[in-house]
């Protein structure tokens, strides 16, 4: 086998990269569906799509794609990057060819502009190594479709289902949600196999919901699970009201799997959740970490400064005031942590004073007190499919 070149995929190496992810994840190569019924590739959305390759042969050893998108912290948007099928073809493994691959896509996300990278791992401790840590939890329940219809109705809305002109406003709606939010991607029209939905009051477009379906759970009754891949709501009654009106597959589906946000309304609102049916962690990557921390919006009312020094990205002083924060290279160190735990941090999931116990961080009372308060918020939830 010869050498091996990392660069950028090329057009007439769709199929054969997709081939490649097909034979990964025990797939089709994926198609997206977009609303109206168009189909497009992955690599058709803005973002970068890399590949690694065999330079004799020409075979496609490996490839990756980051879908290039926003993603809401502390309720402001940082420029991201969602990375998503990377795969290794087998004859590759364990010859460093993933390693230097990611490492590669990551360079192109900066390059775009991304400031941090999204990711739901196959191994942590892969990733972990490429300077990405545990960001939060994604926890899929199975809800019986009579508990849903103990929640308040909204009669007002009516649905139908999406077309791309509703994307702006439905992007809006995502935004908004963002904005209270942490860990929440932009908005993608590209829903999957999922169907997408809006819901409408008065004419105007109140909510949106990305449904999908499931063979029901052995001994759970129905036909078939209703999965919910997304949902939001302009106000709370649109919210309830959409997850209300799931209830109307019942008796044919007695079960909806969908995730529940830690805090969130429905979690809230529901009398129970009945048992987790999914619960994968996922990971945040600070592509660039001065560009990282500057992005991110920070709780008012607190100001402070803390010197970090991150092994492999430097030294960076970062000073808070009113909610947003300047960073300026270099000053004398009070806190030193690596950058996977960085970002576990900067998530909100690792807290300092644990990191500090655990040896993942190193600093006095005073500056540790500072990234606890910087970085608190609500848990950070990755709940849009890419």
């Amino acid at each position: 086998m010869g050498r091996t070149v990392v660069r950028a995929a090329r057009p007439e190496e769709q199929e054969e990269t997709g081939a490649l992810v097909g034979a990964a994840f025990s797939a089709e190569p994926p198609r997206r569906r977009t609303p109206g019924g168009a189909e497009a590739h992955d690599g058709a959305r803005p973002g970068v799509a890399r590949v690694a390759v065999d330079e004799d042969t020409g075979q496609v050893l490996a490839t990756a794609v980051a879908r290039l998108c926003g993603q809401w912290w502390g309720g402001r948007r940082v420029p991201a990057a969602a990375l998503a099928g990377v795969a290794v073809d087998l004859t590759a493994r364990g010859r460093g060819v993933g390693r230097a691959l990611v490492a590669d896509t990551f360079a192109a996300a900066r390059e775009a502009g991304a400031s941090v990278v999204a990711l739901i791992p196959s191994t942590h401790a892969f990733y972990r190594g490429a300077g990405c840590g545990v960001a939060g939890r994604r926890p899929v329940y199975a809800i019986g479709t009579h508990d849903l219809r103990d929640l308040p109705r909204d009669r007002s809305l009516t649905y139908r289902e999406a077309t791309p002109q509703d994307a702006p406003r439905v992007a809006e709606l995502v935004a908004a949600h963002g904005a209270r939010t942490n860990g929440v991607l932009d908005h993608d029209e590209a829903t999957g196999s999922a169907v997408p939905y809006v819901a409408e009051r008065d004419g105007a477009v109140v909510g949106w919901c990305a449904l999908g379906r499931r063979p029901a759970r052995p001994g759970h009754g129905g036909n078939y699970a209703v999965v919910v891949h997304d949902l939001v709501g302009a106000d709370p009654a649109a919210e309830l009201g959409l997850w209300r009106d799931l209830a109307a597959d019942e008796p044919s589906a007695r079960e909806v799997h969908a995730l529940v946000r830690p805090g969130g309304l429905l979690e809230q609102h529901v009398r129970r959740q009945t048992e987790t049916v999914e619960d994968a962690s996922w990971m945040l990557g600070l592509l660039d970490v001065p560009a990282a921390l500057a992005a991110r919006g920070y709780p008012r009312g607190v100001t402070g400064r803390v010197v970090l020094d991150v092994p492999g990205h430097g030294v960076h002083t970062l000073d808070v005031a009113g909610g947003r924060a300047a960073v300026t290279p270099g000053g004398a160190p009070t806190v030193r942590v690596g950058p996977a735990d960085l970002a576990s941090v900067y998530a909100g999931h690792l807290d300092p004073l644990t990191a500090r116990h655990a040896g993942l961080l190193h600093g006095d009372d005073d500056a540790v007190a500072l990234l606890r308060t910087f970085f608190a918020g609500p848990p950070a939830v990755l709940d849009r499919p890419f």
